[in-house]
């Protein structure tokens, strides 16, 4: 009887999120794919225009994440190739269509029914070896917190829990659970495909039966020679016949294995590309990432701290003068009432520095951590300045309003 199937992935970054979608949009290279079938894929939910980030986003809304949250769930299910194709499961990319939609619209129900609203997307692919749906959840509690241990806990006794639910879902279509509480290990989704993808191994086939040479007659038995030959006739027809029935399945195999190498060679060029875009992609983060407060108070005011007041607080810094700076990420504070964002307005406020005193401010910086470093902070306040205009011009914009060409806000963008 065939088995269900259902792996989850926890995704913690943004770029973990993006990329996902990338795979199962098929916007990316995906060697385990053919193309000429990628065209029956099927978005089961989810909007087509929208991307997963926009989409998780617009969901969490304004509250606070926390560092090393859980901002998506991936989840993956399937039924073991016996169920799609139960005259051939060895034959990858096939299925019955009676059998897909059932098993489709049952798996639907079930996923609506269970996480409702948290569904951002679900994807039905077709161009694999076993049909199978992708879903990314946002983990959201019952008050709207983000919150994946409250769906899916942080025991395999919990995921074991779901396993068995989404089972009976699709019991009624004739599909079981796997042996509960056994010894195998949880696969994540980016394991599921050494399962799925992998045709099922032909087997050997039995011992083949052979027409034995004839049996010397009773007088020629007597000879230790007839005996020794007619026992190297029969070992020589018996070889022959089991080596004619194996050849099919050696060439198979051989035939198997080509393709794999082949395969194998598309993905490591595939994960080298990949490799590079995150290698460019991390270089241009860490030149437009700004120099970090702390150390600008140590390095150049010989400030004493962090002192932490908890999570969700900012860091206190206290100066050789008594007087307190309070940081929380790029923001920074001067009690009572002067404040601010990014190291170079930081400078400027402590040094008593007017607008025209700025590029004092910069050499100061760069004498201290390097021209590449400042230049990255210089490029994340002009960004950040750039949003803020951005957002202001939106705010007051109507459409009543005529806007005359040449005399609107300066948004801070260079030509």
């Amino acid at each position: 009887m065939p088995f269900a199937v259902l792996r989850i992935q926890k995704l913690k970054t943004w770029g973990a999120i993006a990329g996902s979608g990338k795979h199962n949009s098929r916007e990316r290279e995906t060697p385990n794919a053919d193309e000429q079938r990628t065209a029956q894929n099927r978005l089961l939910v989810g909007l087509p225009d929208k991307s997963n980030v926009d989409a998780i986003k617009e969901a969490i809304g304004s509250q606070r994440i926390r560092k090393n949250a859980v901002l998506g769930v991936e989840m993956l299910l399937s039924a073991s190739p016996q169920y799609f194709r139960p005259s051939a499961p060895e034959k990858a990319g096939t299925y019955d269509p009676a059998r897909l939609k059932a098993w489709t619209q049952t798996t639907t129900m079930w996923l609506q029914e269970k996480y409702g609203s948290r569904i951002v997307s679900a994807r039905l692919h077709l161009d694999e070896a076993t049909p199978h749906i992708h879903v990314l959840l946002v983990p959201l509690d019952d008050r709207g917190k983000l919150n994946c241990r409250s769906l899916f806990g942080g025991t395999r006794h919990t995921l074991s829990a779901l396993q068995t639910d989404y089972a009976q879902a699709v019991a009624s279509i004739g599909i079981e659970r796997g042996i509960e509480n056994s010894r195998a290990e949880h696969q994540k989704v980016s394991q599921y495909y050494t399962i799925t993808q992998t045709k099922a191994a032909q087997e050997l086939p039995p011992a083949r039966r052979f027409d034995a040479p004839e049996m010397p007659n009773k007088i020629t038995r007597m000879s230790d020679e007839r005996l020794a030959l007619y026992a190297r006739q029969a070992a020589t027809s018996g070889a022959k016949a089991q080596r004619e029935a194996l050849e099919p399945v050696v060439t198979a195999i051989h035939n198997e294995n080509t393709l794999l190498k082949r395969e194998n060679l598309k993905l490591k060029k595939s994960n080298s590309h990949l490799s590079k875009e995150k290698t460019d992609m991390q270089k241009q983060l860490d030149q437009v990432r700004g120099l970090e407060l702390g150390r600008v108070l140590q390095t150049l005011f010989k400030a004493k701290g962090p002192y932490g007041a908890g999570e969700g607080h900012p860091n206190r810094y206290i100066l050789p003068d008594k007087r307190e700076v309070l940081v929380s990420d790029t923001s920074w504070k001067i009690p009572p009432a002067k404040r601010g964002k990014g190291a170079i307005d930081l400078v400027m406020a402590l040094r008593g520095y007017g607008q025209q005193d700025l590029t004092k401010a910069i050499g100061e910086l760069a004498h201290a951590f390097g021209v590449e470093k400042v230049t990255g902070e210089c490029m994340a306040q002009n960004l950040d300045r750039t949003a803020q205009n951005v957002r202001m011009a939106a705010k007051e914009f109507t459409p009543e309003k005529s806007i005359d060409r040449g005399q609107g806000r300066s948004l801070g963008i260079s030509r």
